[in-house]
């Protein structure tokens, strides 16, 4: 065997590419075991990074390229991707990273397929992208492929060949969760309701994976006569979303609502007003409006998807594989972190304090 790569210690030690980095770099997440298994095959090996080419690589300009959707003045989610954007230049400033940010309108499919015609394809070298319109984010992957521009995913997974890396949640795992915080102790008569508040639901892979989830929660426990009511909602319409909340309050006993993004400060806001606060209520993420109403105890569970950290990690697993062929794992979960009152000191973000 000529020069060992990481790739071969990773195929040798049956363990993914990520792991045997992350022994290299002295960085946890690794069991005892298999950081030993490694140790001793990369000294069996006599690796040696190659310090030559990493000097190297750092004297060049990279270019790398991000595509996601804008921060809208009613919704603040993507400030947080930004920041974690921010961070990760940060600690790549000894290196010539240049960023080309392209933002689309997540109601715009047409705005977001000029990107994909227009896109830098020769200029830049690597992009990271949160995918909104199921198609048109496919024929944007295959474009990138065509010109080998790899790609790293975060926010929404979608199923391809030519995605490098996912970071993110596992969105399917995270409406299995809420279902069974809404269900814990909630009273057998009540009835639940699913509200979805993101445009055109199939735009988003990710929220339908997280309604199939908390649907196949309460399909394979025992419902108690339970009804499982939807609401979808092209857009977030305040008055729309309160009519058909109240619509709904009206016509069914409902005993928890299930929010399968961060809007869900608009639900807590209706139940607040109509004196509704008996109502179980989950959503998702550290937004300064949803913090407010947990505070309140009018939501009752934030779950975390660390929109910062996805942003950043795909961010700098990009920048590793451009500048130094270092594979990123396939897929790179995050923990799905259930928020409270109680806990809420321990997570809330430092940029909203």
């Amino acid at each position: 065997m000529g020069r060992v790569r990481i790739k071969d210690i990773a195929e040798i030690a049956k363990v993914s590419v990520g792991t045997v980095d992350r022994v290299i770099h002295n960085r946890p997440e690794v069991s005892s075991s298999t950081r030993e298994k490694i140790q001793k095959l990369l000294q069996d090996f006599n690796y040696k990074p190659d310090i030559a080419a990493r000097s190297l690589a750092l004297k060049r300009e990279i270019h790398l390229a991000v595509v996601m959707p804008k921060v809208l003045q009613d919704h603040t989610f993507w400030e947080l991707p930004r920041q974690g954007i921010q961070r990760a230049l940060s600690d790549l400033d000894h290196a010539q990273v240049h960023m080309h940010c392209f933002e689309f309108d997540q109601m715009d499919r047409d705005g977001f397929s000029h990107i994909v015609d227009r896109f830098p394809y020769e200029r830049v070298e690597g992009v990271l992208f949160a995918p909104v319109f199921e198609k048109e984010s496919l024929t944007f992957l295959e474009r990138c492929a065509g010109k080998n521009l790899p790609v790293v995913l975060f926010n929404s997974l979608l199923e391809s060949p030519y995605v490098s890396s996912y970071v993110g949640q596992d969105a399917y795992q995270s409406g299995l969760v809420a279902a069974r915080l809404i269900a814990y102790g909630l009273e057998s008569e009540g009835d639940v309701a699913i509200v979805n508040m993101s445009g055109r639901k199939y735009h988003y892979a990710h929220i339908i994976d997280r309604e199939q989830g908390f649907r196949d929660y309460f399909l394979n426990v025992q419902n108690r006569g339970r009804q499982l009511i939807s609401i979808n909602l092209n857009g977030a319409d305040d008055q729309l979303l309160r009519e058909e909340l109240d619509r709904i309050c009206m016509s069914y006993r409902i005993a928890g609502l299930f929010v399968t993004n961060s809007r869900v400060h608009k639900v807590a806001r209706f139940l607040a007003d109509t004196g509704r606060d008996r109502v179980r209520l989950v959503g998702y993420d550290l937004l300064p409006e949803n913090i407010q109403f947990l505070k309140q105890d009018l939501i009752d569970f934030l779950l975390s998807q660390k929109p910062e950290e996805q942003a950043y990690r795909g961010l700098t697993s990009l920048f590793n594989l451009v500048v130094f062929n270092r594979e990123p794992e396939e897929k790179q979960w995050l923990p799905i972190d259930i928020i409270t009152r109680e806990n809420l000191a321990y997570y809330k973000p430092k940029s909203f304090e």
